[in-house]
């Protein structure tokens, strides 16, 4: 059976109402215990007080003396009377005090009323002495039975306060206990179960449209999870996930970046290409202070080729071109048609020298390897450039002007050569 949390709230109220209505019962019962318990006392103290007051005038009047008023006695024995007559609600043990010093008052009228009417005019002295001497330890037993009554009753103060403390603290350390251990029950499920709806509508942000699966149940949540639940089935029936949805566009952003930095007939980098990576080389090694190169490699004779043989064997040398030289060059250089039968290569951390090794390398690589026209093999040549960044290129345009312009200079001078400007002749 599910419990709702509105359920949770009103039994855990209920149950402090309870604790707290228990505890305010304990404290008025206490206080009545309490108020009891001082009443006895009173009560005690107040018969050994006129029982020691009728103790000192015994003592120090003479009973037996003619002319004796009694009033004053039979005053203080009423109020005696009077209070053994309403005595408060007492203990058993109390109660048989009690009696006791009642039946010794009883004891006490009997003798006094007995000396004062009669006088006891023809008794001896020693008769006369041994009857007071009788009323005083009468009275001597009385008030000792009051003391014990009074010591009795602070004995029960001292109890009552000890033990209704003790309750009270517990019901209070109770009460406080189901108060926090309520509290942060509550406060976990309601806290576990928001965490885990705000998780499944994060998945869902995400694409997965997963069930949620509740910790802790209750009818406010569950409804909730049903309601989500139901919708994410139908979600997961006619929606694609969002992860192959991404990848998909991920995919086809890759093919389009691709495609649009592709040459499509040799499949390097195109002019567009080129720049952006060429740019990024200028600029790092502009802001570092390091060498960059550039080749520029133009395919001699190539119209006459195409004139002869047809564009399809001027396209399949440009292809044998660009494998040769992605052959050659470093993993860190980057190759680009730059138009036609142009092509440049980016050299990074590379000086002059090593400008003109990669160059030389690729010439004798096409050499080596020649390319079959109409059946037969046929060699292809390059003119080649080269330039290196100096502190008077202010830009990537004169970079590569001063590579075509070195280019150039190769052609004149015969091509299948590789040429470098004099510094003369640097922008």
């Amino acid at each position: 059976m599910t419990v709702s949390l509105s359920q949770r709230i009103i039994i855990f109220s209920l149950s402090c109402c309870i604790l707290f209505t228990v505890l305010v019962v304990s404290v008025v019962w206490s206080s009545y215990l309490l108020e009891l318990a001082y009443s006895r006392d009173n009560y005690a103290q107040q018969l050994a007080k006129q029982t020691n007051t009728l103790k000192q005038l015994v003592a120090t009047d003479n009973i037996y003396a003619s002319r004796y008023d009694s009033v004053h006695w039979q005053s203080l024995q009423n109020k005696l009377n009077r209070l053994l007559m309403f005595p408060p609600k007492l203990t058993p043990r109390q109660q048989t005090l009690q009696n006791s010093i009642y039946s010794q008052n009883e004891n006490v009228k009997r003798l006094f009323n007995q000396i004062t009417n009669n006088k006891l005019k023809n008794a001896s002295l020693v008769i006369k002495n041994h009857l007071k001497a009788k009323l005083m330890t009468q009275l001597e037993a009385t008030s000792s039975d009051s003391m014990q009554l009074s010591e009795i009753a602070k004995t029960d103060i001292y109890s009552t306060i000890k033990n209704e403390a003790i309750f009270i603290i517990t019901v209070s350390a109770a009460s406080v206990f189901l108060l926090v251990f309520g509290s942060l029950r509550l406060t976990k499920i309601v806290r576990k179960s928001l965490g885990e709806v705000k998780l499944a509508f994060e998945e869902n942000h995400s694409g997965h449209f997963q069930k949620i699966q509740l910790s802790h149940h209750s009818q406010e949540f569950d409804s909730i999870v049903n309601a989500f639940n139901d919708m994410n089935d139908k979600l997961s029936e006619t929606t694609v996930s969002l992860e192959v949805m991404k990848k998909v566009v991920e995919e086809r952003t890759h093919v389009l970046e691709q495609l649009s930095n592709t040459d499509p007939l040799t499949k390097v980098a195109n002019r567009r290409a080129l720049f952006e990576r060429a740019s990024m080389e200028f600029s790092r090694a502009i802001r570092g202070k390091k060498n960059l190169s550039l080749l520029l490699l133009d395919c001699d004779f190539f119209k006459d080729i195409n004139d002869e043989f047809g564009h399809l064997v001027g396209d399949e040398l440009l292809i044998h071109i660009c494998k040769v030289c992605a052959h050659e060059i470093r993993d860190i250089d980057f190759l680009a048609r730059y138009g036609g039968e142009e092509f440049i290569i980016v050299l990074p951390n590379c000086d002059i020298d090593g400008g003109i090794e990669t160059a030389t390398r690729i010439q004798h690589s096409l050499a080596e390897h020649s390319i079959s026209i109409e059946g037969k093999q046929a060699s292809v040549t390059l003119s080649i450039g080269v330039s290196m960044l100096t502190e008077k290129h202010k830009d990537l345009e004169q970079l590569i002007n001063d590579a075509d312009k070195a280019m150039y200079k190769a052609k004149e001078n015969g091509r299948n050569r590789i040429e470098v400007l004099s510094p003369s002749n640097l922008h």
